[in-house]
């Protein structure tokens, strides 16, 4: 049976059996059917379909966006595009006059004019004097008094410190690099440590090797109590580009103490081991639950092997009462299970999820009841993804596990659909490559998906010369991002900290810890399915270098 007659028989059947909402083929979103849905990721992506719709007014636009969940860059970004409120008369005139014009206008005109620190930073020191006192408005006229100084990064780092991160990210490339890279004191540190965007601050600065003014002063910070186990962790690894082991030290045992989840702190222990061969890390981090890079790899060094795998999981029903197409009914279950997960509430899923349909859903709710102390490997659709080649197998589960583990209606906050994840642009544009007709529901049909994912996973093997890692750095930040990060010659060196210091420079966090992820799944699932051709994780780190 052809795979497309698969696809048709499998929606076709769907369709027969649940009459009502979104996998029917007419299907449309309607403001009434938004407003009786939960507020939610799912809610919000059926958002994004109903403002898509040319007939939808802009009325209807405004109240279905006020359901929203909260911010949701692409519910925001068409929102904008698309019904975003028009400037009066009055607005717009101020936003296009030129500087002639906006100073002979009152002080609420020039300050819609001047709406950010960008726009000021392009007044000469001339106009920026002649505004101040037209202007009414102090956090403006502060902001001018800023920019007219003589001496900008002074007036900043030694009287504006709250101002600080502010105006960085109010400027970009060589005027950032002009205005900002320099030594900063450990008083400005210590103040803007509590900014809300001190993190996005480290994240611009430490990956970026021009910064290096700035980087050699980030180790004032090493005694400060203000620092979290993310950002003492970044800083850690700011001091071992900079030769520091001993200052990395200090900061990585800053970031276990204050971490929460277990991944954190089996990340800040491996790196505890290689700042100064204490084996006792080594030891804490190979009896670490959690089924990380850095947990495997501390096992294959002491000879251990991770005994809370579970690769099947038997089930006992036909069938279910339970819909995996529908992203509401999985959100329900998802949402209770997170909070008083007990054995009543287990046994009632138990009895809901035990086909091997749904056998993935509850093998999400039994990690989740042992508090991830058992871990799931499983192996679904086998008889689809088996046919891709032991490579792409391998690479499809890795991928899976890490994006939805497993479940055909999963949505995330960006919209992406289905077992792999796969965003609507994309989806749409295998869709018109493959010549096939687009339907965007059909993503959560698993056959329809994993074609999809196994279709982009090609162009993304073949450009990544089938390095794992980095096709899931592509898969998840995009084939450009990672390309850009590749450039900044990550993966090219060898030393006591490589290939681990070039994955901990992966600007993207979500990229970067979504690359280790793909990466020990795709260990685990080798060593498993391909267990003639077992491989070590020493091996797989000797052969992590950029395609030549």
């Amino acid at each position: 049976m052809s795979i497309v007659f698969k696809i048709f028989l499998v929606f076709a059947l769907f369709s027969s059996l649940f009459s009502a909402d979104f996998m029917e083929k007419d299907f449309k979103v309607t403001l009434e059917w938004l407003e009786n849905k939960p507020k939610s990721n799912e809610r919000d992506f059926f958002i994004v379909q109903f403002l898509n719709y040319d007939t939808t007014t802009k009325e209807e636009a405004q109240k279905a966006y006020d359901l929203r969940r909260g911010y949701n860059a692409s519910l925001e970004k068409l929102y904008n595009q698309k019904f975003a409120q028009e400037l009066n008369e009055e607005e717009k005139f101020c936003k296009n006059a030129d500087f002639k014009t906006l100073i002979k206008q009152d002080s609420s005109c020039i300050q819609t004019a001047l709406d950010s620190v960008n726009k000021l930073f392009k007044l000469s020191k001339k106009e920026l004097h002649y505004l101040i006192p037209k202007v009414k408005d102090e956090n403006l006229k502060e902001n001018l008094q800023i920019l007219a100084s003589k001496n900008i990064f002074k007036e900043l780092s030694v009287n504006k410190h709250n101002k600080f991160i502010e105006f960085f990210f109010a400027t970009n490339g060589q005027d950032r690099l002009k205005y900002f890279n320099r030594k900063l004191t450990k008083e400005l540190l210590e103040n803007i440590v509590l900014d809300r965007d001190f993190d996005k601050f480290l994240r611009v600065v430490i990956f970026n090797n021009e910064y290096k003014n700035i980087q050699k002063s980030l180790y004032i910070l090493n005694q400060n109590q203000n620092l979290t186990a993310y950002n003492s962790f970044l800083l850690g690894i700011n001091e071992v580009n900079h030769n520091n082991s001993k200052l990395a030290n200090n900061f990585f045992k800053i970031s276990y103490k204050k971490s929460f989840l277990r991944s954190q702190k089996d990340n800040a222990l491996f790196w505890l081991y290689l700042t100064s061969d204490d084996k006792n890390y080594l030891e804490e981090l190979a009896n670490s639950y959690d089924t990380n890079l850095y947990s495997l790899y501390a096992k294959e060094i002491l000879n251990k092997y991770p005994t809370n795998i579970i690769y099947s999981l038997d089930t006992n029903k036909n069938s279910s009462s339970f819909n995996i197409y529908d992203s509401f009914a999985w959100f329900d279950i998802n949402n209770d299970v997170r909070s008083e997960l007990n054995e009543e509430k287990l046994a009632k899923y138990y009895d809901i999820l035990d086909t091997k349909e749904t056998k993935t859903h509850l093998a999400y709710i039994l990690e989740r009841y042992d508090n991830f102390k058992t871990q799931y490997f499983l192996t679904p659709y086998r008889d689809i993804i088996k046919e891709q080649g032991i490579f792409k197998e391998l690479l499809i589960y890795a991928i899976a596990r890490q994006e939805s583990r497993f479940i055909p209606s999963a949505i995330s906050v960006a919209g992406a659909q289905g077992i792999m994840q796969i965003m609507p642009f994309l989806s749409e544009d295998i869709a018109r490559r493959l010549k096939e007709p687009y339907n965007i529901y059909e993503q959560f049909i698993p056959e329809k998906n994993l074609k999809y994912a196994s279709f982009h996973l090609d162009n993304l093997i073949k450009q990544f010369d089938s390095n794992p890692l980095f096709v899931a750095y592509a898969y998840n930040g995009g084939a450009g991002y990672t390309k850009n990060q590749l450039k900044k010659g990550l993966f090219t060196k060898t030393n006591k900290y490589e290939p681990f210091l070039s994955m901990e420079m992966i600007s993207y966090q979500e990229t970067k810890e979504y690359g280790k992820r793909v990466l020990a799944n795709f260990y685990i699932y080798n060593n498993y399915l391909n267990s003639e051709n077992k491989i070590s994780l020493s091996t797989i780190f000797q052969n992590l270098k950029q395609p030549q």
